[in-house]
């Protein structure tokens, strides 16, 4: 993992090994092991005994939002550029590699970084800022240019940088409309996993009669708050780093290289990939500090 600076460049080997995923190939499989129905519908938002859809209200005794960003089951969702969220955009041009590279300039973002990561036969090249009110395509664009790849097969959207509450009035939020990207990275596919996965056991033990769905609404929402100090502490770092001095920041990398195993040791503990493996027991029983150097990660 490379990191650039007008002021030098820093390439790092990790303790583990990055994944890039197939979005449309990662959903067919995952549906194919469920036995869920599935349609299509515009959700409007809560009614006192369900949810309101383009197609009619539907009731179910356990709802989960897993509609993103928008927050749209919430009492206050999230609206653009007030809500804590980011932008990112990247274009998928073809190509190749093996390393991911992160550039930190400000003359490219303000607030953010841009990146360039292999993806099988793409070579994905974006731009991520923290400051919603910033616009990213020009700066993607430049990015690509000039890793003399053609701007083509744009992917992006907003992602949130701040942790929320994980249930509320009687509903489970998962991914982005709990907050679960991590701040910092941008890193959302991971955690998605791992909270859904903690909010998926919590509802098969509904279903089984092991326990109501107010406990686990309160066991889902411990289990989330629980990393309210990993997810701050990443926040912190996220309004820091676009603010040191360009040499003090280049500086700061090169004498970060003893503590890459630990840091990013650290920051893959966060979402352990071990948590996937671990018995099916209640989400707060589960341990969310086993470290692990599976490699099981991916990217924003």
């Amino acid at each position: 993992m490379g990191f650039h600076t007008p002021h030098g460049s820093v390439r790092y080997r990790l303790p583990w090994s990055w994944a890039a995923f197939d979005y449309a190939q990662l959903c067919r499989l995952l549906f194919a092991q469920c036995d869920a129905r599935f349609e299509i519908a515009t959700v409007a938002g809560r009614t006192p005994d369900g949810v309101l859809t383009d197609r009619g209200e539907l009731r179910a005794a356990l709802v989960v939002d897993a509609l993103g960003w928008r927050r749209v089951l919430a009492r206050e969702g999230n609206q653009p550029p007030e809500a804590p969220l980011s932008r990112g955009l990247e274009v998928h041009p073809e190509g190749g590699g093996e390393d991911l590279d992160v550039w930190i300039e400000r003359s490219l973002v303000r607030h953010g970084y841009g990146w360039s990561v292999p993806a099988g036969g793409e070579q994905r090249v974006g731009v991520g800022s923290y400051e919603p009110r910033d616009h990213v395509r020009e700066p993607t664009v430049s990015l690509a240019q000039r890793l003399e790849r053609p701007a083509v097969r744009y992917q992006g959207n907003w992602f949130p940088h701040r942790l929320r509450t994980a249930a509320e009035d009687g509903v489970f939020f998962v991914g982005d409309s709990a907050g679960h990207c991590f701040p910092l990275s941008g890193e959302g596919i991971r955690t998605a996993f791992y909270f859904g996965i903690a909010c998926g056991r919590e509802l098969r033990r509904v279903l089984r009669g092991q326990q109501t769905r107010e406990q686990a609404l309160r066991s889902y929402a411990a289990f989330s708050a629980s990393h309210a100090r990993a997810y701050g502490l990443a926040l912190r770092l996220q309004w820091l780093i676009p603010r040191l001095p360009p040499r003090v920041l280049s500086a700061g990398l090169r004498a970060f290289r003893p503590f890459v195993d630990r840091a990013f040791g650290w920051y893959l503990d966060q979402a352990s990939p071990a948590y996937a493996a671990a018995p099916t027991a209640p989400a707060v029983a589960a341990s969310a500090g086993t470290h692990s150097r599976t490699p099981s990660h991916s990217l924003p």
